[in-house]
């Protein structure tokens, strides 16, 4: 019973590590581009891009699992660092086409309300360097699906702080050379800062 609970203990830190400080925003600026041109998008929903983002890293982490021991029985262990990228790609690919036939058989006519949305999540850095950082940190496979979990949770927060500070600093106190989208990298700045400095990295000199 207290293996259990250490082991429960144990993802749940994991997810608050990736959903914090390691947030894929604000400390690795992973699908940021993504995530301001979906905010500034009518046609996009928020919650149906970070839905389908954490569809998308849910299914990337497990393919590629399952997938990197074939390299070293191929032979081609040496070369994992170049395979890897490939490999995060096509497990893309195959969760994108998956993800889409589902939706276009259960949704039938409202596909096309979320089809944008979903099209915009499953090409995000945030997925490639989530699941980059699952295989160069051994995780096992419910570490991966955590981490991976956590990160998805993280970004939907980021997500949420972004779109709260662009109202917030939408007003006519910001000098017009800053309005807009300097503004927004600004705050998107300090917060990274803010994180940055609740890790304790050290600077460099």
């Amino acid at each position: 019973m207290n293996d259990i609970i250490e082991m429960l203990i144990s993802y749940f830190g994991l997810a608050l590590v990736a959903a914090g400080t390691q947030n894929a925003v604000f400390t690795r600026a992973l699908g940021i581009s993504s995530g301001l041109r979906m905010l500034h998008d009518s046609k996009k929903s928020t919650s149906y891009f970070c839905a389908a983002l954490t569809v998308f890293q849910l299914m990337t982490v497990v393919i590629v699992y399952f997938a990197m021991p074939l390299v070293d029985i191929a032979g081609f262990g040496a070369y994992r660092r170049f395979v890897l990228p490939a490999i995060v790609v096509a497990a893309c690919t195959v969760s994108y086409i998956v993800v889409i036939v589902l939706l276009s058989i259960i949704l039938g006519n409202r596909f096309k309300d979320v089809v944008r949305s979903v099209t915009s999540a499953s090409i995000n850095s945030a997925i490639v360097g989530t699941v980059i950082l699952t295989v160069y940190q051994g995780m096992n496979l419910a570490e991966s699906v955590v981490f991976a979990l956590g990160s998805s949770i993280g970004y939907f927060l980021a997500i949420i702080l972004i779109s709260e500070g662009e109202r917030k600093i939408a007003h006519d106190r910001v000098p017009e050379a800053f309005r807009g989208l300097p503004i927004t990298l600004i705050y998107i700045s300090i917060l990274a800062l803010g994180i940055y400095g609740l890790i304790g990295h050290m600077v460099a000199f």
